[in-house]
């Protein structure tokens, strides 16, 4: 194999990973902390408008807790009525990433009152 040609493919080689590499880091901060699947883009479109993602990752909680939370913040916080599809698809993304798992439970900041109010303010 000749000299130039292998400088061309080390070349190919490294510019296809830079851009690889780039274009990931482009996915996670359009996603702001929250692992990607169906339904981040709804999290991100209804949570984040009143608050960071930082509250997000920081609960852990069944199905059940996350819809009475969504529930509370209608009542109490002025959040708008979801779409039933809506409301399911974002419900079955929180359960399912930012659900009780045996390692969160093991783990939660919840078990100490002093963070029971530890959330960054929405940066916007």
């Amino acid at each position: 194999m000749s000299y130039k040609r292998l400088i061309g493919i080390v070349l190919i080689v490294s510019i296809f990973l830079f851009a690889s590499k780039s274009f990931l880091y482009a996915e996670e901060d359009m996603q702001q902390g929250l692992p990607s699947g169906p339904g981040v883009d709804l999290v991100l479109g209804n949570c984040t408008i009143c608050h960071s993602t930082s509250i997000i990752l920081q609960n852990h909680m069944d199905r059940e807790a996350w819809d009475k939370t969504i529930t509370w913040m209608q009542k109490e916080q002025g959040m708008w009525e979801l779409e039933a599809g809506d409301r399911k698809a974002i419900l079955e993304y929180l359960s399912k990433h930012q659900g009780i798992n045996q390692k969160t439970n093991q783990n939660s900041k919840r078990k100490n009152a002093m963070y029971e109010f530890d959330y960054s303010a929405n940066p916007l």
